[in-house]
């Protein structure tokens, strides 16, 4: 799988909580804001926007749809923001102000080697409640599950999406240090958590640990078959439509953001 990093890499291997292992990224330079990650915005009909975290690093994304409900979008693990696209458009397109970016050390944003990923998407959060959205909702997918939890035990947003989140992704790449299991008891968000059987890298036993530690009043599990895959693979149906996933997470989002 193409890392979507335009910087030279160096990758070594390391093990992710919840199943097999991954390989470990580092980056050794800052790309600019012509690799892919910056212009899928502009392939896909959104606005590109850069913003800065509160210890001064500069990260790239894009906004999709308008109006006071409002996402984070926070992608996958070796992937960055544009695989968020599609699902994007859906959300605008069923009243979500969504924001999708690239976490520091991924496609067009900065690698510092310092820092902690919740103060990413505490900046997100930030820039999207700037444009406009009043309840704001995180949504991750596979390593983005597992920041989302996290980060909504800080910033107790509207409500948190987790799709295949590991239980721990510390030490997976520079700046992720995402322990969901032991922030899980931190978080009073309404929570959705999904995952298919046989998943690799996360069990549905897993997920259903992390969803009973909440401290939410609302904190349910979504089982698919294994065919549903992993992250956001689960939102897709066939080619011409989208699966029931995506539409309950959408409902979800609306229901607990309004």
């Amino acid at each position: 799988m193409r890392l979507g990093l335009a910087a030279a890499l160096v990758i070594v291997l390391a093990g992710c909580g919840g199943g097999a292992s991954r390989p470990r990224v580092t980056q050794t330079e800052t790309p600019d804001a012509t690799t892919p990650s910056h212009r899928c915005a502009d392939a896909h009909g959104g606005t590109p926007i850069r913003f800065r975290t509160r210890d001064g690093i500069d990260l790239f994304g894009a906004v999709v749809g308008s109006g006071p409900i409002g996402a984070v979008l926070i992608h996958e693990y070796p992937r960055d923001s544009c695989g968020w696209w599609p699902y994007a458009r859906y959300l605008a397109n069923h009243g979500v102000h969504a924001l999708l970016f690239d976490l520091r050390c991924f496609g067009a944003s900065a690698c510092p080697g310092r820092g902690h990923a919740t103060d990413d998407v505490a900046a997100a959060v930030a820039e999207l409640r700037r444009r406009g959205a009043r309840r704001i909702a995180l949504v991750g997918a596979s390593m983005g599950g597992a920041i989302a939890v996290v980060a909504a035990a800080r910033l107790r947003p509207a409500a948190v999406v987790d799709l295949s989140g590991e239980r721990n992704t510390t030490g997976l790449t520079p700046g992720i240090d995402a322990d969901a299991s032991a922030a899980a008891p931190h978080v009073h968000a309404p929570a959705l958590f999904a995952v298919a059987r046989q998943d690799r890298y996360v069990s549905p036993a897993d997920m259903r640990a992390i969803a009973h530690r909440l401290r939410s009043p609302t904190a349910r599990v979504i089982v698919l078959p294994a065919a549903a895959g992993h992250g956001w693979d689960m939102l897709f149906g066939t080619v011409r439509q989208w699966s029931p996933l995506a539409a309950t997470v959408a409902r979800f989002i609306r229901h607990h953001a309004r």
